[in-house]
């Protein structure tokens, strides 16, 4: 197949323009005009398009009205032999001209040619127009004075400065697409080494099968076999009867013995009675928001669709309006049985689409019929529980500025319920892992629509973006921790898997770029292909110089092993090594002042752990603190790096890390309260490549609190804390120190990378 001659155009190129040039007529050169006429058609704005410059004479002698317009765009070809032809008379038609490079035009070679000859006719270039979104070589001619350099000198640098933000902003897409390729090598030498594992199984079946085969040849089977004939009979029978019968047995086994799951929660599902007093309760509540259930509906299987409405027709909370929006389905069944579902009750209100246009377009139209304070969210073939919109409503009369509510969810299929999630309370940075707010989510429905409801560039992922850009207006964010919603796995849904859906991870990956251009922050997002969740890697700012205090508390080894460690494989390029020892006329002392870099401090109650890093902090003048156990040993040269991406942000507190034993298995993945006791380390002898509840492991994200084993903070916020509380034992101490770091309103963030 030949090539296009045309030049290549994105998709919104006419939309583009538009909004630099918001006024006037366009004539296009070089482009596919079939292809541009129908986005400058969509647009709404006038345009003639013609495929080359030979086309443009015979435009120009149309008449006057016909032959004046007030832009003109040339994708310039490689060759030059036309370019006076042109100029002059785009210099007499136009009174602006765009130059954009066509296919196999040659930037640094032409664009100073045409400039030169658009120069003769009077049109010289506007640097400070920037074009570059419509391509990074665009550039603006206009007709103008000639200027001294001098005065281009300030156009010519602002022009430098946007090149170099979209090279930096390549170089980011660069470094992510690096991230993912290691990933990727990564996944591919783990599925490497299983592959060997089964060959090696593979080879040993066969030694089996070949020690089999003579087994069968030998003179002992044989004898064997005429001995038993008699009884093989009987035998065959009862084997025929059986395997006839297995598969009713499987069936009616998986169907007749509950999973513990299924037996856990139907102990803690709402019962009858339970229902019961909730309605009753319901009727009393002060605050009664009107409730929109919102359900996009697209060739859902009737069945499916009937036990979704049943389950809101179910709710102990009655002030609810069940929204069915129909997205243009082209299913008989469905169509015929949607009126008789909204018949059903006067809440229920069915919508459709003239044409089938996407989940984020029904979406929408359900958010503009809502009559709701609040809009909740239900797939087509899921199910909520009875006592789901009471659940959400009780939580409303204590949190009455609450803008956001999730519940947790678990799995649907044939055999019952399964694979639930717990999630924990609202933690900005896990979510940024990955949506594990899914469902059920409600929020305010002025909310949604201040943040423009969903978009259908996103689609695959819309929920996910819509729940990112509503946590930029907020964070008045509240969890119910109780299993709510049920997720239906089926065919096509991500219940299975996200690669169920085609485009899903780049919607989501894109989503979170986004969010994060919206906060102001520059940022890498990459994707974790073990886990699915995505890697956020922000810009270090300002490498802030830390001082790393390191308490003695293990002997002179253990200590040199971990400032080895520390000196050879640190990447991070400024920080000091402070350590804190006992008594100076002790041997280790001794040792320790002659054979380690950085600073020594002597501190006559070095054994109160809390006292020595206290004394070091104010010993020391940096601005960012790292307390180190000297038992730690560093194994990945960017930790450090990581660890300040994250406590360079305002609203973190404190950060912690990863911390593996010898034996490849957790010892700190953050700390949990109210477990086992007061507090304990999450994930504690985990495999260090387990992916933990809800991928906790693998991903960015808050806890209430972290080890000092490994803590980094900035001295400020360290202060305004109190610093470590010196009658509190270590752990506790620990805790302490984040839990009144959490009370003014930071974070507390745990990192694995």
């Amino acid at each position: 197949m030949l090539p296009s001659p045309f030049h290549s155009l994105g998709l919104d190129f006419s939309r583009a323009i538009s909004r630099k040039f918001e006024r006037g007529r366009f004539v296009v050169i070089g482009a596919d005009p079939e292809k541009l006429e129908r986005q400058f058609t969509e647009t709404g704005r006038e345009a003639v398009v013609l495929g080359t410059s030979r086309d443009l004479p015979a435009k120009l002698r149309q008449g006057d009205s016909a032959a004046h317009f007030e832009i003109a765009v040339w994708f310039y070809p490689p060759e030059k032999s036309e370019d006076d032809r042109v100029a002059e008379d785009l210099s007499r038609c136009a009174d602006n001209i765009v130059l954009i490079p066509g296919r196999g035009a040659d930037v640094s070679e032409r664009r100073p040619q045409l400039v030169e000859c658009f120069r003769r006719f009077g049109f010289l270039p506007d640097y400070e127009c920037d074009l570059s979104d419509l391509a990074p070589a665009a550039i603006r001619l206009q007709p103008r004075p000639s200027e001294p350099a001098d005065a281009l000198i300030p156009a010519v640098e602002a022009t430098f400065a946007r090149l170099n933000t979209r090279l930096d902003a390549s170089q980011r897409g660069y470094q992510i697409q690096e991230s993912e390729l290691e990933a990727a090598h990564r996944h591919i030498a783990a599925l490497e080494e299983k592959l060997l594992k089964l060959k090696e199984y593979r080879r040993e079946l066969k030694s089996l099968k070949a020690q089999r085969q003579i087994l069968r040849k030998s003179p002992e089977r044989r004898i064997g076999q005429l001995l038993l004939a008699p009884y093989r009979l009987p035998e065959k029978f009862v084997k025929a009867i059986r395997k006839k019968l297995r598969p009713r047995a499987a069936k009616f086994a998986r169907s007749a013995a509950p999973t513990q799951y299924q037996e856990w929660f139907e102990r803690h599902r709402a019962s009858v009675s339970d229902l019961k007093r909730m309605r009753h309760e319901a009727r009393a509540f002060a605050c009664q928001p009107l409730i929109s259930v919102i359900t996009p509906v697209f060739n859902t299987p009737v069945h499916r669709l009937e036990e979704a409405v049943e389950s809101v027709l179910a709710q102990a909370y009655e002030n609810w309006e069940l929204l069915l929006v129909d997205d243009g389905s082209s299913s008989v069944d469905l169509l015929d049985a949607l009126p008789h579902l909204a018949a059903r009750d006067q809440r229920i209100h069915l919508e459709k689409l003239g044409k089938h246009a996407g989940i984020s377009a029904a979406s929408n139209q359900g958010l503009t019929r809502a009559g709701g304070e609040w809009v909740a969210f239900l797939d087509h073939d899921d199910v909520i529980e009875p006592d789901a919109l009471f659940q959400f409503a009780k939580l409303l009369q204590i949190q009455r500025d609450a803008e956001m509510i999730y519940s947790d969810e678990d799995k649907l299929d044939e055999d019952g319920f399964e694979a639930p999630l717990f999630k924990p309370d609202w933690s900005p940075d896990f979510f940024l892992s990955y949506n594990y707010v899914g469902h059920l989510t409600a929020a305010r429905r002025d909310v949604v629509q201040k943040v423009g409801g969903f978009r259908s560039e996103f689609d695959s992922a819309q929920d996910y973006d819509l729940f990112l850009r509503v946590a930029e207006q907020t964070d008045r964010i509240h969890h119910i921790p109780r299993v709510l919603y049920h997720w239906r796995r089926s065919a096509d849904s991500s219940a299975i898997s996200v690669r169920q859906k085609r485009g899903q991870l780049d919607a989501t990956r894109r989503a979170i770029e986004d969010h994060l251009k919206h906060r102001g922050e520059r940022a890498r997002v990459a994707v974790d292909w073990r886990t699915h969740a995505f890697c956020v890697r922000r810009d270090l700012l300002l490498a802030r110089k830390i001082s790393i205090i390191i308490p003695s508390c293990h002997g002179a080894e253990s200590l040199e092993r971990c400032i080895g460690s520390l000196t050879s494989k640190t990447r991070y390029p400024g920080y000091e090594i402070v350590i804190v020892q006992g008594d100076q006329k002790s041997p280790e002392a001794a040792v320790s002042s002659s054979s380690f870099p950085g600073r020594l401090l002597y501190f006559s109650g070095a054994t109160n752990g809390s006292a020595a890093k206290n004394f070091a902090v104010n010993q020391t003048e940096n601005p960012w603190l790292l307390f180190l156990d000297d038992s730690i040993e560093v194994i990945e040269p960017d930790w450090l790096a990581i660890m300040a991406e994250h406590v360079q942000r305002p609203p973190v507190g404190a950060v912690g890390a990863r911390l593996l034993n010898p034996s490849n298995t957790i010892e700190h993945a953050g700390i949990v309260l109210g477990v086992n006791g007061i507090a304990q380390p999450a994930f504690r002898g985990f495999a260090a490549e387990h992916p933990g509840a809800s991928r906790q492991l693998q991903v960015t994200r808050n806890c209430s609190a972290v080890s000092s084993a490994c803590m980094l903070t900035r001295r400020e916020i360290f202060q305004q804390a109190g610093g470590f509380d010196e009658n509190l034992p270590g752990a506790l101490a620990d805790v302490d120190l984040c839990l009144k770091m959490r009370r003014a309103s930071s974070l507390i963030v745990y990192t694995p990378f």
